[in-house]
């Protein structure tokens, strides 16, 4: 799994301050997952405009079926407010999928929408 800016700030990349703690928590479930830059490249904010401390923001590119069950098996773990902003390539289409509301919500939608599934709902 590929985490993906939220957007550059003078040419800097900058990303939410939970990127590296969930790429641990992807690492530590035995699965690759890093930024879409060089680390000590990036900013990592708790806040960008809008976006308040308490909402966990995730931007994503998934490529596999494993990265997309990690995602949503990090997310069953959170509460609170999340925004999942994610492009899935499942190697026949690309498509980008955004969620926000309460985590156990966002898990339930992303659940329906999974790309990976081998039979439709």
């Amino acid at each position: 799994m590929t985490f993906l800016p939220l957007g550059e700030d003078d040419g800097v990349p900058v990303y939410p301050t939970s990127t590296p703690t969930l790429i641990r928590e992807l690492a530590a479930a035995g699965l690759v997952a890093e930024t879409w830059h060089p680390a000590a490249e990036c900013e990592f904010v708790a806040s960008r405009g809008p976006v308040t401390d308490t909402l966990l923001q995730i931007v994503a590119g998934v490529g596999s079926s494993a990265g997309w069950y990690a995602l949503l098996s990090l997310l069953r773990r959170r509460t609170g407010q999340v925004t999942v902003r994610a492009v899935v390539d499942d190697g026949v289409q690309r498509r980008r999928v955004e969620v926000t509301g309460e985590a156990a919500d966002v898990v339930e939608a992303l659940g329906m929408l999974d790309p990976f599934r081998s039979e439709p709902s």
